[in-house]
């Protein structure tokens, strides 16, 4: 078996390249990336304009999150590709606080997406519609084996904290180190606690 990320690349490459021309989408393809989202536990991808660079040339980048790509990057790439497209045109779709407003929802739905409103996130919450991949997709067969490469979810935990309670008459306080100090307020000296 080929240990490759090429394949999953191409796919979606070749998906976008078919897309697009149903889309109408005039602009060249943006550099199309995989990457870990890192600690934004609820990123399934992102649309990073002017983010590459050819001699004077900016490139924009869609990216699906590595350990998304056995879930439905299609859809993700759908989504950012409203993305994409909105800013190619020169519309603000979503603010610098990832809040999806209506330009976003409306061509978010004529490119065969549901929209929903997502909390804070306003229009953010999309799925492909029902008959997708009859209707929009239905010349291309999509090759799903190469997204049976996925980068597993990292566990994270908390290490456990350096801090050490302390209390006078009238304050507690916690610090990392050890403590000998006297309160100005009660004019006590700060004595070590038993954490709870």
């Amino acid at each position: 078996m080929d240990n490759s990320i090429i394949p999953v690349i191409s796919e979606l490459e070749r998906i976008y390249d078919t897309l697009s021309k149903q889309f109408g989408i005039k602009h060249d393809r943006p550099i199309i990336t995989i990457q870990t989202k890192g600690r934004a536990k609820q990123t399934l991808g992102w649309h990073w304009a002017d983010k590459w660079e050819r001699g004077k040339e900016s490139i924009s980048e869609i990216n699906i999150c590595a350990e998304e790509l056995n879930k439905d990057p299609v859809e993700t790439l759908v989504h950012e590709m409203v993305h994409y497209t909105n800013t190619c045109n020169k519309i603000d779709d979503c603010n610098n606080a990832g809040y999806h407003n209506k330009f976003f929802k409306t061509l978010a739905e004529s490119y065969g997406l549901n929209v929903e409103k997502q909390g804070r996130h306003g229009w953010a919450h999309t799925s492909l519609k029902e008959n997708f991949y009859s209707t929009v997709l239905k010349d291309i067969k999509i090759n799903n084996k190469v997204f049976d490469l996925y980068r597993k979810t990292q566990l994270t935990f908390t290490a456990p904290t350096k801090m050490k309670k302390y209390r006078c008459e009238c304050t507690t306080i916690r610090c990392a180190t050890d403590l000998s100090a006297k309160c100005l307020k009660c004019d006590k000296h700060f004595q070590p606690q038993e954490e709870e």
